[in-house]
């Protein structure tokens, strides 16, 4: 898994904010691992709009997040800012607050899964080399004694987890297309009149969901089915994660991107 061999190496699924990914060799990493960024852990983050999750990830996100699915694959997204190219959670010191939830996309790093020849069961490891926090005198090496060590075995097994999570979803976005449950939706935030007696929704931009009317005219039998095989409760998860809009304008509002209005398309 830690090491690469000859053919062409291709990172799998989203790059974002991975900028040199290269195979982990004890050869070439050998001296090099982890110093935790205690001051801007999170700062490699500051510039992304979307960061993609896993389907068993929705409950747990959608307590934080609006949760959206992007682009043409219709990849499940957490939307952690209104602009692009800029995270409403990820202050300018690479903070994030106190409770919010951390997507795996994000705990994995600097790893990234990899194949070789483009073959999906050839899986193996690398790191994004431009990491600030690699370091040759780490806190956490990557080997030791020419082998990988417990903290690299560990990212090993969560990118083994991640990856198996992720053929997961891909076949929950299968389903979701097969059943025709995508919708382009409106994104909304509760407006007060200025006399204060009516509430009115204000669209602040659009975004691919799952269609509550779409589901409710599905048959019995496959209503039942979802529910047995968990994609019911993902399904009402990112329902539920639409209250969270206002959540994200008013974040926005703390950390707004430079010269942005809290409007845009997600």
């Amino acid at each position: 898994m830690a090491e690469t061999s000859t053919g062409t190496v291709e990172t799998t699924g989203n790059m974002l904010f991975y900028k040199q990914p290269e195979p982990l060799n004890p050869e070439v990493h050998g001296k090099l691992g982890v110093t935790a960024d205690r001051e801007h852990p999170f700062l490699f983050a500051k510039d992304t709009q979307l960061v993609p999750i896993t389907v068993s990830e929705f409950v747990l996100a959608a307590l934080s997040y609006p949760i959206v699915f992007a682009g043409t694959e219709r990849t499940p997204a957490v939307v952690m800012g209104l602009q692009q190219n800029h995270n409403a959670f990820v202050d300018a010191e690479g903070k994030m607050p106190d409770g919010i939830y951390l997507p795996g996309f994000i705990r994995r790093y600097p790893f990234i899964p990899a194949t070789n020849n483009g073959d999906a069961q050839n899986l193996m490891v690398c790191i994004d080399r431009a990491a600030p926090f690699i370091s040759e005198n780490p806190e956490e090496p990557f080997f030791v004694d020419g082998k990988p060590s417990d903290f690299t075995n560990r990212a090993i097994e969560f990118i083994q987890a991640y990856e198996a999570e992720a053929q997961g979803t891909r076949n929950f976005i299968k389903v979701m297309e097969e059943l025709d449950l995508f919708d382009t939706q409106d994104a909304t935030i509760p407006q007060t009149s200025e006399d204060g007696k009516t509430v009115t929704q204000q669209k602040i931009g659009e975004f691919v969901g799952l269609s509550a009317a779409k589901l409710n005219l599905l048959p019995a039998e496959k209503l039942a089915e979802l529910r047995d095989n968990g994609g019911l409760q993902a399904i009402y998860a990112q329902f539920m994660s639409q209250a969270n809009w206002p959540r994200l304008v008013a974040q926005e509002m703390k950390n707004p991107a430079p010269g942005a209005a809290t409007a845009g398309q997600a």
